[in-house]
């Protein structure tokens, strides 16, 4: 949670991706002074930003019907330490992802303070593998179409399209999104490691919820997660939360790439409120103990908070920079925007203690 006005006696503070001993003072709930007299316990730490956000605060993004509901999403994840996001939409009918898109480009343009700043869109369908669909509707799956995404490019700034390689022309979309400015990421995918190495040859630049809707470890043949594991140019995103990854296949995971990895929450509309039944796209999630699912028990989406997240990097012995630039400069970096993963003075500030 984002600090108000006044002296904050932190021990230290992470300003600028390095260490500055001593407490902060904010006036207008921005930093402007830091090295005051400190405490013993407590860091000031950057705004989180987080680059998969389907919902939040009890909205879904594809069923939102105004930009107060938009608004309402962004005021939730500003209430829980974020300070700016990628709204994600998952598959769904092109009229209803394109009109939810319309909304999110009105908030987007127009923020308010109290906000997570919206950096730009992600679409995360619909051009995914059916066998590894997760939650997306296979009915709404599509080959990769350049005319089909040229819509939404013209509709609203897209900064993040994810696509299973292994699709017929998937990698021409991969060249012309990359060509536009789009972060292409692989995931929803069947690829074989031929097939991810020619998608990330193609300019991909990193992978969707590491091991979540792609091949494991014991289906025999490495797939995508392998490969993006051992390529130093791939920025890989996965979700740390005991809920959607094993403990020990994260850590194996994450000394694989140290410095070129990016925690993401994949939350859904019950994140940040509690236990219930709550809408997804077209269908309804429940969550119990922490866990979202479908009726049928199939994993559906996040309901942790990045905080959580960077605690359990901490249990899981992962250096503290290393934790924190993951879930702030690092994927502001990926999408251009490196100055909001970064504290300094004219910067909202929360504090971390662990």
């Amino acid at each position: 949670m984002f600090l108000t006005d006044g002296s904050f006696p932190t021990s230290r503070s992470y300003i600028n991706n390095e260490w500055v001993d001593g407490g902060i003072k904010l006036i207008d709930a921005k930093l402007s002074s830091y090295g005051e007299a400190g405490g013993e316990s407590g860091m000031a730490i950057p705004g989180f930003v987080d680059l998969q956000v389907n919902g939040h605060g009890g909205v879904d993004l594809l069923v939102a019907k105004s930009a107060d509901e938009i608004r309402k999403l962004s005021r939730s994840l500003y209430a829980n330490g974020v300070i700016a996001y990628l709204p994600t939409l998952i598959t769904g009918p092109q009229d209803v992802s394109l009109a939810a898109l319309k909304l999110i480009e009105e908030v987007r343009k127009n923020p308010l303070p109290g906000e997570a700043q919206i950096i730009g869109t992600h679409l995360e369908g619909p051009f995914i593998s059916p066998a590894k669909s997760g939650m997306h509707p296979v009915k709404y799956i599509k080959d990769p179409d350049k005319s089909f995404i040229g819509e939404f490019l013209r509709a609203g700034k897209i900064s993040q399209v994810t696509i299973a390689p292994e699709l017929p022309g998937a990698l021409e979309l991969i060249k012309f999104l990359t060509d536009s400015g789009v972060v292409v990421s692989l995931g929803h995918s069947n690829a074989t490691a031929a097939q991810a190495h020619a998608g990330f040859d193609a300019g991909a630049k990193t992978v969707t919820h590491l091991w979540n809707a792609m091949k494991k470890k014991s289906e025999g043949e490495p797939g995508l997660a392998q490969v993006a594991l051992e390529r130093d140019d791939v920025m890989i995103q996965l979700i740390i939360d005991e809920v959607h990854l094993d403990s020990q296949l994260v850590i194996d995971s994450l000394k694989q790439c140290p410095g070129r990895f990016i925690v993401t929450n994949d939350a859904v509309s019950a994140a940040g409120i509690g236990e219930g039944v709550f809408p997804f796209g077209e269908i309804e999630i429940k969550v119990e103990n922490g866990k979202a699912t479908r009726m049928d028990g199939t994993l559906a989406g996040g309901v942790g908070t990045l905080d959580k997240s960077l605690k359990l990097m901490w249990e899981y012995g992962v250096g503290l920079e290393d934790a924190i630039d993951s879930v702030t400069s690092r994927p502001a970096d990926l999408m251009g925007m490196g100055h909001l993963g970064r504290l300094d003075l004219g910067s909202p500030a929360q504090i971390l203690t662990l």
